[in-house]
């Protein structure tokens, strides 16, 4: 970690930046805890009061976390993920939805075409954990597995864009799927376009894949009741 520099930027803003830097390039990953007050003050040439200023910035942008007698976390390394994830929070369902039938149908295809054997064992794993849950009733687990099995569609594209939107969506995701009675609804299913989906993305079959996809929105679209055609 560099000194910051003193000029027409604000130690707290040049601070802040450092901070920010360190989680961004993996020095602090997610998860870790960084480190404290006065060592930061030290590191970075400033006051204990600029570093203060400067990680509460990074709280409020969702990047780190402070947990009381334990120190401040980092809970997140891209700010723009967190400021999207805060966005869907806010957004009603039926607009999450209407973006999600353009998103869904890119994932299916890309991943046919691209994923590799570790993401379709992924996949297939997720899968499986939904069958699981839904066998048990567990509806948390199954609205995990669930958003989860989207999610690692999406990482299988290989298209990084489209993965951090997704992953950004999997709050949003779950709300949908708690919306939809998922139980009810996937117990009543004569065939799960889950596993249609998979079977085409195992198959490396672009076109099978896309229309798995629609079919699959389609059920969450009627379950939801939504009006997406306006």
């Amino acid at each position: 970690m560099q000194a910051v520099r003193k000029g027409r930027v604000s130690l707290v803003e040049s601070a802040t930046d450092e901070i920010r830097g360190q989680i961004v390039n993996g020095t602090w990953p997610v998860g870790s805890r960084i480190p404290p007050e006065s060592a930061l003050s030290e590191a970075l040439g400033v006051s204990r009061a600029s570093v203060r200023e400067a990680v509460r910035s990074l709280v409020h942008s969702g990047l780190l976390e402070p947990r009381q007698g334990d120190g401040t976390f980092v809970i997140s390394d891209d700010d723009s993920a967190v400021a999207l994830r805060r966005r869907l929070e806010r957004a009603e369902l039926s607009h999450v939805t209407q973006v999600r039938q353009g998103l869904d149908v890119v994932a299916a295809r890309q991943a046919a075409k691209h994923r590799t054997d570790e993401q379709l064992a992924g996949i297939e794993a997720a899968l499986a954990r939904r069958k699981a849950a839904l066998a048990a009733r567990d509806s948390e687990a199954f609205t995990a597995a669930d958003a989860e099995f989207h999610v690692l569609v999406a990482e299988a594209g290989a298209n990084p864009v489209l993965a951090d939107i997704y992953r950004s969506l999997s709050a949003a995701l779950r709300e949908e799927l708690r919306r939809a009675a998922c139980l009810d609804t996937a117990d009543a299913a004569r065939t799960d376009p889950h596993a249609r989906l998979t079977d085409a993305i195992r198959a490396q079959d672009p076109q099978a894949a896309v229309d798995a996809a629609v079919l699959l929105l389609a059920g969450h679209v009627r379950d939801l009741a939504l009006p997406l055609d306006d």
